[in-house]
């Protein structure tokens, strides 16, 4: 009889062996492949996010008007930029800025064409006092602010509009930006959600980016009028109840920078307190640390409170500062959320900055 071609039993075992190995080595290759895309996809939205609220605000920022005499005969213009916080201690942003979509705008465009004008462009029923023909002339300048949603723990981003500037309606009167019968900030539209933190800080005036050789930080408010907003005492800023009307001191920032904490693209697992927490604690029991990051600026959000972490571990955040951000320390039960965010920064120079010599 002729030999039998084959493998024997120890052949197959050794080839499926081998199989194995590359069949899993191809998995673990293909899993990572998979996770790196998917970091950079996430990383890849939140900038485009952050881009597409950053460069709008930076726009209105670099347009900052800040001459208050338009020329012979104008007299004066009551331009202002406040950075203060809201009832709910949280940054807001108000300013005079150019407007320089006056003549594309159809409904800027053709405001004040009809004399008696009695309405202002303010997001509240502008189309319709267009047709009407009631909208006074915009004279190039208008008022615009930008602030969180009137809830605590809102993370939705509004900016507010109005043109002219000045009058009952101005935005730099807190009644102007209240909520509506709806619930939302009158004047004001939507921009963007998931903002978990929004800080505008200032350089300029009595704040220099150098002292004596030593870089300075930049201060989170601003009163250009130096008389409405009232520093702390040892900010170092000169600051005049007095000086509210005269606009010869007025002071403007030379750079702005921009702090941007969004929620990241993509939903990830929250871990959530295993025990109830006081104000004082600085250590924060989760379930899992596992989808919070590891780099320099580590800060984590409960509630409305804002909280700077000094370490991680799998299943706890040490050393923690609370209630940083302007936000309070305060309790928290079991169960609750622990949030982070993405971060941004972007800086703006200011072409129209002044001190109280004149502009620069």
């Amino acid at each position: 009889m002729g030999r039998q071609q084959g493998l024997t039993l120890i052949e197959i075992l050794v080839a499926l062996g081998i199989f194995v190995m590359l069949g899993s080595g191809l998995v673990m290759f293909l899993r990572d492949g998979i996770s790196t895309w998917q970091i950079g996809e996430s990383r890849r939205e939140g900038i485009e996010r952050a881009e597409a609220i950053l460069e709008p605000m930076c726009a209105d920022l670099r347009s900052l008007f800040t001459q208050p005499d338009p020329g012979p005969g104008g007299g004066y213009v009551d331009v202002l930029l406040l950075c203060d916080r809201d009832a709910n201690r949280r940054s807001r942003l108000r300013m005079v800025s150019v407007l320089d979509e006056e003549t594309r705008n159809p409904i800027s465009r053709i405001a004040g064409s009809l004399t008696g004008g009695l309405a202002d462009i303010d997001y509240r029923n502008d189309s319709m006092e267009a047709r009407l023909g009631i909208l006074r002339a915009p004279g190039g300048l208008c008022e615009v602010s930008y602030s969180m949603g009137p809830e605590q723990d809102s993370e939705v981003l509004w900016r507010g509009f109005k043109s002219p500037i000045g009058g009952e309606g101005s935005l730099f009167e807190d009644a102007n930006l209240a909520p509506d019968v709806d619930g939302t900030p009158m004047r004001s539209r939507p921009v963007a959600d998931g903002v978990l933190y929004l800080e505008w800080s200032f350089w300029g005036g009595d704040r220099r980016h150098w002292d004596r050789g030593e870089p300075q930080a930049p201060i989170t408010f601003w009163d250009s009028t130096r008389g409405i907003v009232e520093p702390d005492r040892d900010s170092g800023i000169s600051w005049d109840a007095g000086s509210r009307d005269d606009p010869r001191d007025d002071v403007f920032p030379d750079t702005v920078k921009v702090l941007l904490v969004l929620r990241p693209a993509r939903s990830l697992a929250l871990g959530r307190l295993t025990v109830d927490l006081d104000e004082r604690s600085r250590t924060i029991s989760v379930d899992s640390t596992a989808q919070y990051p590891m780099g320099a600026d580590k800060y984590i959000r409960i509630d409305s409170e804002w909280i700077r972490v000094g370490r991680i571990d799998s299943d706890a955040f040490h050393d923690c500062d609370r209630g940083v951000r302007g936000s309070l320390a305060t309790t928290h039960q079991r169960l609750r959320p622990v949030v982070h965010g993405s971060t941004y920064h972007k800086t703006v120079r200011i072409p129209g900055s002044r001190d109280p010599g004149g502009a620069r």
